[in-house]
């Protein structure tokens, strides 16, 4: 089997399209609007991946072959890391029995969300890092027995790099890597596919929540509490094979020195070391993803919640 990322970005975003839009019926300049690349760009793309097979067209449709298929399988995402073990105060007292993301909304629960969109890419190696209440989780195996779990006895003790240190062993190879408490509206931001290290954000034109800016190659810097225009941060982010070794490495570094306890994990990647990682943002909608930060909001999203 191919393992080698020999793929193009215009080629690999052209491929990646067709493989949840197969059969599609194309006009260059449309999957050129749909993708952000150049009309040129596609037309040559396009051509170029007809004579090398990976692609077929007929009567202006345009399938992915089986080799087509191959040609993305060393960009298929098969890991995911959630990080669950934080305590949800917020929430109380939704939070009081059980962690945030087993928090149910709507006769759902909040993790589950962003499981059913995992399983939907066929992703199902899965590890939760898990703390308060942490045995709740286990509920969750009837449905997704595939689930890993990961304990972490000190979630209480030191912020949540003290999580991503935990999970050297299972965060390998490519993979996202979430935070447990967003409720997913959109599944479809999470894709079966990926090409380079990337964050999910919504262009803010002001924002007192985390955000970062762009530099002039399009990748993170300025990560920080409040910002204007600028990308709004949320914490589901992919990591290529290269930037998961190198994250495992400088996890432990930060977090063994004085005040590293004391640290979000995104902030090696995006602030300590901004230098040595090259990640993109991925866009999406605001209402994509919800984020539920207190009591009041699950109540206005969940009437079986009282507010009163």
């Amino acid at each position: 089997m191919n393992t080698k990322r020999n793929l193009t970005r215009s080629k690999f975003e052209i491929l990646s399209f067709l493989s949840r839009n197969n059969n599609f019926y194309y006009i260059h300049r449309k999957i050129a609007d749909l993708l952000t690349i150049s009309n040129n760009q596609i037309s040559k793309d396009i051509n170029d991946m007809i004579k090398d097979k990976l692609i077929t067209e007929n009567d202006n449709r345009l399938t992915i072959t089986e080799a087509g298929v191959a040609a993305l399988e060393p960009y298929r995402v098969k890991k995911a890391v959630i990080l669950a073990a934080g305590f949800g105060s917020r929430m109380m007292p939704a939070t009081k029995e059980r962690p945030k993301p087993m928090v149910t909304v709507n006769g759902k629960r909040i993790i589950e969300t962003l499981l059913d969109a995992f399983v939907n890419v066929g992703i199902q190696d899965i590890t939760i890092v898990r703390g308060y209440k942490g045995k709740e989780f286990d509920k969750l195996l009837d449905k997704y027995p595939f689930l890993k779990f990961v304990d972490n006895s000190e979630y209480d003790k030191y912020n949540n790099i003290s999580s991503a240190v935990l999970v050297n062993n299972t965060f390998l190879d490519g993979s996202y890597l979430c935070e447990a408490d967003l409720y997913i509206s959109n599944p479809n931001i999470i894709t079966k596919y990926q090409y380079t290290s990337n964050i999910l954000g919504s262009w803010s034109l002001e924002t007192d929540d985390w955000s970062f800016k762009l530099d002039d190659y399009g990748h993170i810097r300025d990560y920080q509490k409040g910002n204007t225009y600028c990308w709004n941060y949320y914490g589901i982010s992919y990591w290529t094979p290269n930037d998961c070794q190198k994250l495992n490495l400088d996890w432990q570094k930060y977090f063994k020195e004085k005040d590293g306890t004391d640290i979000f994990w995104e902030q090696v990647p995006l602030q300590l070391d901004s230098q040595n990682y090259q990640v993109e943002v991925r866009p999406c909608n605001k209402s994509d993803i919800i984020e539920i930060d207190n009591y009041y909001e699950l109540a206005q999203l969940d009437s079986s919640y009282n507010i009163n």
